[in-house]
């Protein structure tokens, strides 16, 4: 019988040992490299919807500092079930330097005359476009006492929309 006899060899390693050990670490750091990529997608998306979370705590705080009575009269239809939401609300722009509010109905004629340099919210070079809407009350006598208002901020992405919201409530004078 022949034994084969296996050649130790010391001296190093094969062209085709390191193209193979290689290839394995480069499919390893393949998946790790895919890993992070998605992780630094995610967190890119949730860095512009907590801005936009953030956008819509300041159009709260700043409709919570307005006259109750203008703003339970702009919204009284949809208070009491006469409109849909979607019927009547508020778009917000900034007008030098400071949030106005404008109602859905006005033309862009009427609202470029109020604000010539109307603009949106922008942070980061992202827009956002923040709304402001009501919903009907369930007793009339929470009318009097607090209005409840619905924000809603949108961004676009590459052609791509996204939006988030923020629930409050704007309460009377009289509460306050």
């Amino acid at each position: 019988m022949k034994h084969i006899k296996i050649v130790k060899n010391n001296k190093g390693l094969t062209l085709i040992e390191l193209l193979v050990s290689i290839t394995i670490l480069g499919i390893v750091l393949l998946s790790f490299m895919n890993f992070f990529l998605q992780s630094s997608t995610y967190t890119n998306s949730n860095q512009k919807k907590t801005v936009g979370v953030n956008v819509a705590r300041n159009v709260l705080m700043f409709m919570e500092k307005q006259d109750f009575l203008e703003i339970r009269n702009f919204f009284n239809e949809v208070n009491t079930g006469q409109h849909s939401s979607e019927d009547d609300f508020l778009a917000l722009f900034i007008c030098n330097d400071s949030y106005h509010t404008f109602s859905n109905s006005a033309s862009e004629s009427e609202i470029t005359q109020s604000c010539p340099e109307k603009k949106n919210v922008t942070i980061n070079g992202l827009k956002y476009e923040a709304s402001i809407y009501s919903e009907e009350v369930s007793s009339p006598e929470e009318i009097d006492s607090y209005i409840p208002i619905i924000i809603k901020v949108r961004w676009t992405i590459d052609d791509r929309e996204y939006s988030t919201t923020l629930d409050g409530k704007v309460k009377s004078e009289d509460i306050r």
